[in-house]
């Protein structure tokens, strides 16, 4: 996969321009939460931000496709630091509270890194095999920042300075970003300007209204998780274990990532997104018998290695449905559905918690990943290819 010209460092630094979208989280928390001492003004500029960026990023992923990478994507990142300066200010002056919300959706101009490198892999190796090895590499990657980043973010804020977290996700977007964009080799060549206005809009792509909400329920699985496996461990006694637990979900789907890449299969797109993702769904059923966190690190070690390849193959389905100069914005749909999800499952299963709690609210991601996999079954002709 990487003998191709250029794909060296574009793996190189696709490492370092995703980590923005997985710091700022929870650098927004130890800011806010660090000056203001209000963990639910934090929770709202956090919510804020990812809402935000669900919604314009693939605005930002159109005019990319449309305009190309450079020239789009380096605008919307300098409006999307000049929020994140603003929110480090707010933090340092001590502002009102309400000053940061205008400023987190400003941020949240953000461009979608992850679907710009997987279109670049999609113009190196298009209709080769090696697309879905460099798919599956890129879900990895994804695993990995989306682990590391907010444990750094939050080290960052309360070791140093509850602004350093931001800063650092302001840091890794200028310098990565900027990296990506500047190599030219790889980006993708511009299609003729009339098939960019003369093509109908994704909203009307029933393919991608599926996938995008597949993208949704598997998130609200993971924010879920996030929320009722810290909810349990604190119940035990063991708070800061928990997270433990939640590094199997990433270590099991980053295996599961490693394996599938090297991989060739025989079976359909949509099937193998049919079985990974009813697979993922009854891995989690012994969520509701588990006794103690060893146990649950195991029930999340198992059904992450169904998370990956759900993904990994939404993503192909995705490189597949929609014309190729519409990539970009085709595949931040599913990066916006996934955001989405995430902050939905927070809310459901904070809700769960307080209504039956920690054990009981196991039910939320269970009921999440059922509804993914029924939307793959209601899609069914929609992503057929």
């Amino acid at each position: 996969m990487l003998s191709a010209p250029g794909a060296r460092p574009l793996v190189a630094v696709g490492w370092l321009a995703r980590m923005p979208r997985a710091m700022i989280g929870l650098g927004l928390v130890g800011l806010v939460s660090g000056r203001h001492g209000s963990y639910g003004l934090a929770g709202a500029v956090c919510s804020t931000f990812v809402l935000a960026n669900a919604v314009i990023s693939p605005w930002v992923a159109r005019a990319v496709d449309r305009y190309g990478q450079r020239r789009a994507a380096v605008p919307a990142l300098m409006v999307s630091c000049a929020g994140l300066v603003t929110l480090v200010a707010c933090g340092v002056l001590v502002l009102p509270g309400w000053v940061y919300f205008p400023a987190a959706v400003t941020a949240g101009t953000l461009p979608n890194v992850d679907s710009m490198l997987r279109a670049r892999w999609s113009a190196l190796y298009r209709d080769d095999p090696r697309l879905h090895t460099a798919f599956s590499l890129e879900s990895v990657a994804e695993n990995v920042t989306f682990v590391a980043g907010p444990i750094l973010a939050l080290c960052l804020a309360t070791g140093i300075a509850p602004e350093a977290g931001v800063l650092s996700a302001l840091a890794c977007a200028l310098v990565g970003t900027l990296a990506l964009t500047g190599q030219r080799a790889t980006e993708p060549a511009l299609a003729a300007r009339h098939l960019h206005t003369t093509a109908p809009s994704l909203l009307r792509n029933g393919a991608v209204w599926v996938l995008c909400t597949v993208f949704v329920g598997v998130g609200a699985v993971f924010g879920s998780l996030d929320v009722t496996c810290v909810a349990y461990g604190a119940s035990l006694g063991h708070k800061a274990a928990a997270s433990l637990a939640l590094v199997c979900l990433a270590v099991g789907s980053t295996l599961a990532g490693l394996v599938m890449g090297g991989l060739q299969w025989r079976s359909t797109l949509r099937t193998r997104l049919l079985l990974s993702t009813a697979v993922f769904d009854l891995l989690l059923f012994p969520l509701f018998v588990v006794d103690g966190l060893p146990a649950l690190g195991a029930v999340l070690l198992l059904s992450g290695m169904f998370a990956s390849p759900s993904m990994i193959t939404a993503n192909s389905l995705v490189q597949r449905l929609v014309p190729a100069v519409r990539l970009n914005e085709g595949l931040s749909w599913l990066l916006s559905g996934l955001s989405v999800g995430i902050s939905a499952g927070d809310v459901l299963a904070g809700w769960a918690i307080d209504t039956a709690g920690p054990h009981a609210a196991f039910v939320t991601p269970v009921a999440c990943a059922v509804f993914a996999a029924l939307a793959v079954a209601a899609g069914w002709r929609a992503i057929a290819l």
